[in-house]
């Protein structure tokens, strides 16, 4: 298990904005990443603002429960086995572990009944700066197809400020997306 700390500011950009980004890279190296949305039938993790999500990359695959807290969101991350990704995705069997019980310690009333209700494919593209990290995303969910670009830094004032620089590069105007994949995911199953 790992925690960190996720302070990111995002922008959304339209296909063009994306392409002209994504130009600007010379040989760029793609993530590919599927994020599977668990939550239980009431939504009730969602209204509490916590985020749960599998993620699963090429030869990886991540628990991940996400806190708010003061300045961006706690970020509770717990690997994987294979075998223990299929038994939820195929019989949700949740995996025992950090996250389990930590939603037993401080939500014990909704610690259980969860299952898969979407699932999120992106291309990611990262550029790692000095003190900030940026992502380019290209993704599906559902019959929606979206770009954006965020910048994850050690404060939101830093990261807002980064990710205009970048976008000023570009000639794109920075549009402040305060809305997550999981928010937009959630908007289309409730």
């Amino acid at each position: 298990m790992s925690t960190n700390l996720e302070i990111e500011v995002k922008s959304k950009l339209s296909k063009e904005e994306y392409e002209k980004i994504l130009s600007s890279f010379e040989h760029p190296r793609f993530q590919y990443q599927t994020n599977f949305y668990i939550d239980n039938s009431s939504f009730e993790l969602s209204d509490l603002k916590l985020g749960l999500r599998i993620r699963q990359e090429k030869d990886f695959v991540e628990l991940t429960m996400k806190v708010p807290s003061e300045e961006g969101r706690l970020e509770i991350n717990q690997k994987l086995s294979p075998n223990e990704f299929e038994k939820f995705l195929f019989n949700n069997e949740f995996p025992n572990g950090e996250i389990m019980r930590y939603l037993r310690e401080f939500y014990p009333k909704i610690a259980g009944d969860f299952s898969i209700f979407g699932t999120l494919h992106n291309q990611r593209i990262t550029v790692e700066l000095d003190d900030a990290e940026i992502a380019l995303d290209h993704f599906t969910y559902f019959d929606k197809e979206e770009f954006e670009i965020e910048c994850e830094s050690f404060s939101l004032e830093h990261a807002e400020k980064v990710l205009i620089y970048y976008l000023k590069k570009f000639d794109i105007k920075y549009q402040k997306n305060t809305s997550t994949k999981l928010q937009r995911v959630i908007e289309l199953v409730r």
